[in-house]
């Protein structure tokens, strides 16, 4: 065998052993989403997820050193899924005032939170560990710039300081009231859903005009 050929052989096994690394660490996220669906994140243990993944506990221990660290990695997953829900374009006859853009999308949170309760665990659960949350403000972040996008695409925005903050906050604002509703009901109510629509548009209100001018279908967004 030539030098050549091991070498080939070395890769292959290579790119072998890391595709099946791949593939335990998606079949232990998905073990952890679904049994996040079932109990909750203080009572599931790395050997559960293990056991649920159909993976030697040892192995598990490649990827995680503990359940909160897979649950890390699980969250990081859900919040650029419900950053690609939100970033779905929003069809220009479905807005006919800047809120309009925040209804639909926080209708699509809510929606997204309703079929995930990974999501609802990991993000705005009442045990949602700290580290979890600080990294989820930063989602929120991106959050705040796709709602402005959705704004800019539709309507002729005004010059604002401090513009991501702003938008940072309102995603803030809104998320508390979600939190609030998981604490007190363990789902987002209707009720609650109103509410945090209707505190995120008030302090939005504070910086936005009433109307803004439409912007025509051939205009670039700024």
């Amino acid at each position: 065998m030539t030098e050549a050929d091991g070498t080939a052989r070395d890769n292959g096994r290579t790119g072998r052993s890391q595709a099946r690394g791949r593939e335990r660490r998606e079949q232990l996220l998905a073990a952890a989403s679904r049994l996040l669906a079932e109990r909750d994140l203080d009572e599931i243990s790395l050997q559960d997820l293990a056991r649920a993944a159909r993976i030697p506990t040892s192995s598990a221990y490649h990827f995680y050193a503990n359940a909160m660290d897979a649950f890390a990695a699980l969250a990081q997953e859900i919040s650029a899924d419900l950053s690609a829900a939100l970033a779905e374009p929003i069809p220009a006859q479905r807005l006919t005032t800047w809120e309009d853009v925040f209804t639909v999308s926080a209708g699509r949170a809510v929606d997204f939170y309703a079929a995930r309760p990974d999501a609802r665990q990991l993000l705005i659960g009442g045990k949602t560990p700290p580290q979890f949350k600080r990294t989820d403000r930063e989602n929120d972040r991106v959050l705040g710039q796709v709602l402005r996008g959705h704004l800019a695409a539709a309507f002729h925005l005004p010059a604002m300081e401090r513009d991501e903050e702003i938008y940072f906050h309102t995603v803030e604002i809104i998320d508390l009231f979600y939190s609030l509703s998981m604490l007190r009901d363990g789902e987002i109510t209707d009720e609650m859903a109103d509410e945090a629509l209707r505190a995120g548009i008030a302090y939005l209100r504070t910086y936005l005009p009433a109307l803004l001018p439409r912007r025509e279908a051939d205009t670039v967004p700024s």
